[in-house]
């Protein structure tokens, strides 16, 4: 790629789906090995409601954990791919609003979502310092 925006841009696509997928697969593993209480409706407004407290804390636990590895694995690949701290900037912005979204769909314990709004950017910084030697000065 010679153009340096079609780079970026490719670069903050390509942090995204690696951090979209890292989340889903970190998620998808808390959730089987805690899996929701047997009988819930997801449908049922009322077990929505609910939802958050029959959860097993570990499930809660990899949810956030998945937030801030995506982040920070999409982070770096979009460093690694662009070379610019920008653009992992904004896979771990995406990263965050999406977690925000998540937490707004029914009620999260506020640690949830606090964690949704910081973690993802913290891995942003961690990224950085992880990927120092790629990025280049602008």
């Amino acid at each position: 790629m010679t153009s340096p925006a079609v780079r970026n841009v490719v670069a903050t696509i390509a942090g995204i789906v690696v951090a979209v997928t890292v989340v889903f697969v970190i998620e998808g593993i808390g959730h089987a090995l805690f899996p929701p209480p047997p009988g819930l409706d997801l449908a049922a407004a009322e077990d929505r409601e609910r939802l958050m407290e029959l959860i097993p804390t570990g499930a809660k636990v990899a949810v956030v954990a998945g937030w801030f590895l995506g982040a920070l694995a999409g982070a770096c690949t979009a460093i690694a791919a662009s070379r610019r701290v920008l653009m992992a900037w904004i896979v771990g912005l995406a990263i965050a609003l999406a977690g925000v979204w998540t937490t707004q769909m029914f009620p999260h314990p506020d640690w949830m979502l606090a964690s949704a709004a910081v973690l993802p950017l913290v891995a942003v910084l961690v990224a950085k310092r992880l990927m120092a030697a790629r990025i280049v000065a602008a």
